[in-house]
């Protein structure tokens, strides 16, 4: 076994580093007593000291596939050996599992989606990580993927959805913790790289290529990341209200948000929602429909998580990888329509960064009189302005 250790990581002593399938760091030591073969080995795992340690599931089910791969890299055993081992460990003490643990994970009873204004959208579900993650899609074409943030889902898109179905196929999904998405209970089920994840998990699953990005607040930390990694799935980008920060230049108004969610145990999300709309009043039912996700404040671990994910110091979780992704952000040639409402406090002066990472973007257009859900105070507008851009490419 000594011997195909050592062959397979190249070493006989030191550190092989890996990324497992749900992103975590890990690390192989092998150490030589000075018997000409690695004599000792340990397996570590590295967690970022900004998040909780992951969830205990997915760290089992890291390991597992370390120990396949020693199956298989040694010969000394079969690999389904290994996997035989762990089903019986787990039917003998339960404490070795490898998916969502029973009671650990939430679904809004769909009754509480029944007649939602102008949404009348079926529901479609694609299946992430043993998470039901729930989207809608309107049209055809060209993919138009619409990421919502915080504490909304796909219901804010509605005015949008019509207008754009009409030059491509809209997919519009709710995050993992909202709207119809499954909704872990745990606050470590949550990071910015498990949202990443799952996010980009679920575009591959769709086979999405050439898709226009439409995204806002949490939908631009999370789908610029994706963009970063997968560059080559993405033709257009509208970033609206939102940026990909890296620990420097917060507002102060983004800070105070911060602490003040950090201070709730629950999230009013109708009285919230209904106080940053600017142009108009929410109507009792449009203000219930963003409520809808939210039975109690059991099912809110993810809205009430997200603010304290924002990287705010440059050595926050989540500001190294979002500088990494900057750097490959500033090399593509994909066109970029930036968008923000004139009053959002939040993330002023976001728009004139990403404007400085994106060569081919065009200068930052203001929509008057629209706030930070600039979906629900101009939503046709936006939605009117991404047409005659789409309709002014070039084969467009």
């Amino acid at each position: 076994m000594a011997e195909a250790i050592e062959q397979a990581t190249g070493i006989r002593a030191g550190r092989v580093y890996w990324r497992s399938e749900h992103d975590h760091l890990y690390a192989l030591e092998l150490a030589d007593l000075g018997r000409g073969r690695p004599s000792m080995a340990m397996v570590y795992g590295f967690w970022d000291r900004y998040e909780p340690r992951p969830p205990e599931h997915e760290i089992d089910a890291d390991l597992l596939n370390f120990m396949v791969w020693v199956a298989g890299i040694t010969k000394s055993m079969n690999p389904s050996d290994v996997e035989r081992v762990t089903e019986f460990a787990y039917k003998q003490t339960g404490r070795v599992q490898t998916n969502w643990p029973e009671g650990s994970v939430l679904h809004t009873p769909e009754e509480r989606f029944a007649n939602l204004p102008d949404f009348p959208y079926e529901p479609h579900y694609m299946e992430v990580e043993g998470l039901r993650m729930a989207y809608v899609e309107h049209g055809s074409g060209a993919p138009i993927l619409m990421l919502h943030g915080e504490p909304t889902w796909g219901y804010l898109y509605r005015k949008m959805i019509p207008p754009l179905s009409e030059v491509g196929r809209v997919i519009v999904p709710d995050l993992i913790g909202f709207g119809r998405s499954d909704k872990p209970v745990a606050d470590n089920a949550y990071s910015y790289k498990s949202h990443v994840r799952w996010m980009r998990e679920f575009i591959q699953a769709l086979d999405l290529q050439r898709i226009t990005l439409v995204c806002q607040d949490w939908g631009g930390l999370i789908g610029l990341r994706v963009v970063a990694q997968m560059p080559d799935r993405f033709s257009r980008l509208v970033p609206m209200n939102t940026g990909i920060p890296d620990g420097s230049g917060v507002t102060k108004e983004l800070t105070a948000w911060r602490q003040a969610s950090q201070r709730m145990r629950q999230m009013d999300v109708p009285a919230l929602l209904s106080r940053a709309i600017l142009r108009r009043a929410l109507s009792n039912a449009e203000a219930e429909a963003y409520g809808a996700p939210f039975p109690s404040k059991d099912y809110q671990t993810a809205a009430l998580n997200f603010p304290r994910l924002i990287p705010i110091r440059p050595d926050h979780t989540g500001a190294y990888d979002n500088r990494v992704a900057i750097e490959t952000l500033k090399t593509l040639d994909v066109p970029v329509l930036l968008l923000c409402g004139d009053g959002d406090p939040n993330t002023r002066g976001a728009e004139k960064v990403l404007a400085a990472i994106f060569h081919n973007a065009n200068p930052p257009i203001t929509i008057k009189g629209a706030g930070h859900f600039i979906q629900e105070d101009a939503g046709e507008e936006v939605a009117e302005r991404i047409r005659v851009w789409m309709a002014s490419m070039p084969g467009a």
